[in-house]
């Protein structure tokens, strides 16, 4: 929804999954993340609307879209796949995949997941609609909650478009800037050629072609008071904006009290403002988020953690999804990406009995068994699933449960499991 936008081509994502268990875990704080080489992130995005509603994703340099945060809506529960931009919304989050597909996951009231078909060039989720920009004609598309006209894109041909809460912003090709849904004909945007646009609930901020950031819109907290020079990325949050500069350093203003306008020193590669906080990842790929508050998660300790030696040894997630057949076929798929593992033997029967744990052949990965998936019916309907490491106990995943109405043929997740050294 405020992933930072930049100067054609995008540095990241413009404005950057079904659920498995009912809720994940909110406890922690925004924290400092140390990325892994092969497992870096190049992108991220911050989304969520109120204090201890927030989740960020990460996009790696694998294409793989990591999340963390609040999950009531299975908005930080990212598909498998390899994408090309992420964009987390207020309760929702869609991804862009590198064949051009749109993909959204969370909550799904007014049809705001609700992708349409087709070969897409960007995507940004608002806080109940998203909007994504054709790859053919250069059109913009929106999807859900329209009471405000937030959906109703207009004609022609845009470079880039940017949601927020009841209005969106779009980049034509010529540079101009134009505005469609609420608070449109309160806050025009100015006149003249810009390179980038991000749009927040409260204010919007372009880049202009010369590289000075301009913002409009509500300014009581100092959001739209832009410091003077060059930028090549611009991120509007709630009340606070973050711009990148040219020499890599995050530069912040508007709302700081509880330290939104504090970013860390050092050379970054992307930033996102969001609602209450902001993150940005380093040009080493290590993601740092700031301002703490309550109800925001960690960090996912395998990209925090520099070295650990449970990614090593393949820390992953359990995959399955529901077949044309009624069978559910299931498989591995590693941390940070990298190909799906499928087992030999990897589907649980229809007609299996009640209780009774099943388990997959050896799972390999880079040529070393690392252990077997488990699987068993439970009297509700669910399947639930484990792992079991070589010569290890069971562990348990807590989100696991494989839902009955799971639709044919979408890949669901489990949390990550993480292996011993």
């Amino acid at each position: 929804m405020r992933t930072a936008t930049t100067r054609r081509p995008a540095l990241v994502s413009l404005a950057l999954g079904a659920l498995l268990l009912a809720l994940a875990a909110l406890a922690g704080d925004w924290q400092h993340a140390e990325a892994q080489d092969g497992r870096r992130a190049v992108a991220i995005s911050v989304g969520g609307s109120h204090f201890g509603r927030s989740h960020a994703c990460a996009l790696l340099n694998s294409g793989a879209v990591e999340c963390w945060g609040a999950n009531y809506s299975g908005q930080a529960d990212a598909p498998a796949g390899r994408f090309s931009a992420i964009s987390a919304g207020g309760w929702h989050t869609c991804g862009l995949h590198k064949t051009g597909a749109v993909e959204c996951w969370g909550d799904n009231r007014h049809g705001r997941t609700d992708a349409p078909l087709g070969r897409f060039s960007a995507v940004s989720a608002g806080r109940r609609y998203s909007c994504g920009l054709r790859e053919t004609d250069g059109t913009v598309e929106c999807w859900g909650y329209n009471y405000y006209g937030q959906t109703d894109a207009p004609s022609g041909r845009f470079s880039a478009v940017s949601t927020a809460g009841g209005h969106a912003y779009g980049l034509r090709e010529t540079g101009e800037i134009e505005c469609w849904g609420e608070y449109c004909a309160e806050t025009d945007a100015p006149v003249g050629r810009f390179s980038a646009v991000s749009a927040s609930s409260s204010h919007t901020c372009g880049l202009r072609e010369t590289g000075e950031i301009e913002c409009w819109g509500f300014n009581d907290y100092g959001q739209a008071d832009a410091p003077a020079g060059q930028f090549i990325a611009v991120s509007a949050g709630g009340i606070h904006t973050c711009g990148l500069r040219e020499t890599g350093a995050v530069e912040c203003w508007g709302y700081t009290f509880d330290g939104q306008a504090q970013p860390p020193v050092g050379e970054h590669r992307s930033v996102s403002a969001g609602a209450y906080h902001a993150c940005a990842v380093r040009v080493n790929g290590i993601a740092t988020c700031w301002m703490i508050y309550n109800g925001a998660a960690d960090v996912p300790a395998w990209l925090r953690e520099p070295g650990a030696a449970t990614v090593e040894l393949g820390s992953g997630r359990i995959v399955a999804q529901r077949l044309a057949d009624g069978r559910t076929e299931f498989g591995w798929q590693p941390v940070g990406g990298g190909a799906r593992v499928l087992p030999q033997q990897r589907y649980f029967p229809t007609d299996a009995t009640v209780n009774r744990w099943l388990r997959s052949s050896p799972i390999e990965v880079d040529g070393v068994e690392i252990g077997r998936i488990n699987a068993r019916l439970l009297a509700d309907g669910r399947i639930e699933f484990a792992f079991t490491a070589m010569g290890g106990e069971r562990i348990l995943p807590q989100s696991r449960y494989f839902p009955v109405g799971a639709g044919v043929g979408r890949w669901l997740r489990s949390t990550v499991i993480e292996l011993g050294g």
